[in-house]
């Protein structure tokens, strides 16, 4: 079963290539209104067809017995709104998985097991609800939320903008800290205020190339009381708009995995 976390934490990846630019953060930050903010956010999306990386995932928790850590080497295939590959790797290949906004696979062939099914086994392992478009924002640096769908306060400090909701949800608290150079986003953080979880999820700067912006990095961290999950993504290589295959077959003889 550890191997099936990593297909929903190995999937949060991007990377950079040879038309690359990095952005650096300077000067101060001018107040704006959220409406503001959140257009100039919405303006930035990723809007090239494919993406195309390589890169090295350092992983950890607590979980169990005893602490568990891991390094892996993943490739990973996007074709915007319609699928997203992976292939994990350490020196053999240790998963693939393909996830559309219908269906989420998975197959180890360290365990010969696999699941095909609906979005309630990446639900289980969140614990929480999610679709293919927030996975998908999540990689690329844009909101988990559509904006436009409430109302928020616009705040400075840390040097970002930060967007808080006029009022909470009942059930989770959500921040959103952009970049006020080319508002994407640092940071977000999702709390559950029933269970006490929460999903701190961090962008170390971005990249830009052919009119688009990418993470170099994303750090995630996720608690529940003294549990605690670490990943830290660095990025190899990227390319975008370019052709891609997503090969993906579950071979013969695997065990099906029942939620």
């Amino acid at each position: 079963m550890k191997f099936l976390k990593y297909v929903l934490l190995l999937s949060l990846v991007l990377g950079a290539c040879k038309t690359k630019k990095s952005i650096v953060d300077t000067g101060t930050v001018k107040k704006m209104s959220a409406r503001k903010i959140i257009k100039n956010h919405t303006d930035t999306y990723f809007d090239a067809k494919t993406l195309e990386a390589r890169m090295l995932v350092d992983y950890s928790d607590n979980k169990g017995e005893k602490r568990n850590r891991y390094s892996f080497s993943v490739r990973f295939r996007m074709q915007k709104d319609s699928v997203i590959w992976l292939k994990g790797s350490k020196v053999v290949t240790v998963f693939k998985a393909k996830i559309t906004p219908t269906s989420f696979s998975y197959y180890s062939p360290i365990d010969k097991k696999y699941f095909e099914g609906d979005y309630s086994f990446l639900e289980k392992l969140l614990g929480t609800k999610i679709t293919f478009t927030q996975l998908q924002n999540l990689i690329l640096g844009q909101s988990i939320l559509d904006l436009n769908d409430d109302k928020y306060t616009s705040l400075i400090g840390g040097g970002n903008y930060k967007l808080v909701p006029k009022k909470q949800k009942e059930i989770y608290s959500i921040f959103f800290f952009l970049n006020p150079q080319h508002f994407r986003m640092n940071r977000q953080i999702l709390e559950d205020n029933e269970s006490k979880k929460a999903l701190n999820i961090r962008y170390g700067g971005y990249i830009s190339m052919e009119d688009q912006l990418v993470p170099k990095s994303i750090t995630i961290n996720a608690t529940e009381g003294e549990l605690y999950t670490f990943m830290n993504i660095r990025f190899k290589s990227l390319k975008i708009n370019k052709k891609l295959s997503t090969p993906y077959r579950i071979p013969s003889g695997y065990k099906r995995i029942e939620l």
